[in-house]
């Protein structure tokens, strides 16, 4: 009785390492198409947008303001500032980091009609929500997707623009569109739950 209950023990034990080496090895693949797109649909972008869009997929928008009227006067301003601007560079919805816990949504879809103001507002203020947010170690979250950006984009590589990267993932402080990539992208978006757009697109 003792060995077979030793034997199982060790199976599930084993089958435990398994699940997590291939848990492990899939988020590295994840991580790595993530790297190549990025690469490929935005040639100015920098590490600092890898890591805008991996911190955007761990946390949503919590780290914004939850003031609703002032969310939604800054939504209107930039919405009225745009109006004439070609914002085609950017998709009109695009997952965020690997895991695409959220999407950015194009602010040429309120533009377009495809959503109202409202429901853009409301859907956004529900990805601020603190509850979003992942549970880990985000500066060892940070340093594995460091390592596996800089294998698929050497040119990524910045002395400087590392380190204040680490210690922005060990504060698990949010940052910034990198300068080249808003001169050459002028990203304007609003983040929102993946699951919460899919709902929107099948009952539109």
């Amino acid at each position: 009785m003792k060995l077979k209950t030793t034997i199982i023990a060790s199976i599930l034990l084993f089958l435990l390492i398994l699940g997590v080496f291939v848990l492990f090895n899939n988020n590295n693949l994840a991580i790595r198409r993530m790297c190549k797109y990025v690469q490929k649909q935005y040639p100015e972008a920098t590490l600092q947008d890898i890591y805008k869009t991996c911190y955007q997929d761990c946390f949503g928008s919590a780290h914004l303001s939850r003031d609703t009227a002032a969310v939604r006067h800054y939504l209107h301003q930039e919405l009225e500032s745009v109006q004439n601007e070609d914002l085609s560079a950017i998709p009109k919805h695009e997952p965020t980091g690997y895991r695409h816990r959220f999407t950015r949504i194009n602010l040429s879809c309120v533009i377009d009609e495809e959503l109202t103001e409202e429901e853009l507002l409301k859907l956004f203020l529900e990805a601020a929500a603190p509850g979003n947010a992942l549970e880990l170690d985000w500066a060892k979250e940070w340093g594995r997707i460091e390592k596996i950006a800089l294998k698929i984009n050497p040119d990524w590589a910045d002395p400087d623009l590392q380190a204040y990267l680490r210690e922005s993932a060990r504060t698990k402080q949010a940052v910034m569109h990198s300068e080249p990539f808003r001169q050459a992208y002028h990203p304007h978006y609003r983040i929102i739950k993946m699951q919460a757009w899919k709902t929107t697109c099948s009952t539109s």
